[in-house]
């Protein structure tokens, strides 16, 4: 990540098909354990610590049928000096240790920034370089970059989705075609229904 008053920044889908983003219902028991299941994939998963995960909304509460809660958060991940990935996490649910319901929505970004600071980072010269440079060379490893972001949402839905097979409730989950490729090299099969599905 860059840190610079002034910076030229890109910002792209790691799913490109909209919405650009992977989600997950569910319908059965235990639905408040999703919380805490959540968050330790989010860790183990992504390879991140406790520092680059940022709970930006929460909301917790008691009701007639057991617990409401909603919560937001964004994973902060650096690949390189200039990209890193931003991935927002918002789940909401309710229930108790019956029954109960929740979805989980994952949308991954890759941002690469590049800083802009001096005279000489403003330059024309400098911007021809370095855009270049990008087209010939760092266009390749941003690709990589979210070949990798997508990769590790689908092995996150992958692991809560047995998590929640262990919950023994019901599963739909919704995704665009690229997030099925890539759950097809995770779990050898396409045992997820996506917007593709629906007739």
């Amino acid at each position: 990540m860059v840190f610079a008053r002034s910076k030229l920044a890109m910002e792209d889908n790691c799913f490109e098909e909209q919405p650009g983003s992977i989600t997950l219902r569910y319908v059965g028991p235990n639905v408040p354990k999703l919380y805490k299941k959540a968050y330790d994939l989010m860790k183990s998963v992504f390879r991140v610590t406790d520092s680059d995960i940022q709970e930006t909304d929460y909301s917790w509460g008691k009701t007639s049928t057991g617990e409401k809660f909603k919560v937001e958060w964004w994973l902060h991940k650096d690949m390189d000096l200039f990209s890193y990935l931003y991935i927002r996490f918002r789940l909401d649910g309710e229930g108790n240790e019956k029954t109960g319901h929740a979805k989980l929505e994952v949308r991954g970004l890759l941002r690469s920034e590049y800083p802009q600071d001096t005279v000489w980072q403003r330059s024309l010269f400098y911007e021809m370089i370095r855009t270049f440079w990008h087209r010939i060379f760092y266009h390749k490893k941003r690709e990589e970059y979210a070949e990798e972001c997508r990769h590790s949402e689908m092995m996150f839905m992958a692991q809560l989705r047995e998590f929640l097979k262990e919950l023994r409730g019901e599963l739909h989950t919704d995704m665009p075609d690229d997030g099925r490729k890539e759950l097809k090299k995770i779990e050898g099969k396409d045992s997820m229904k996506g917007p593709s599905d629906k007739k």
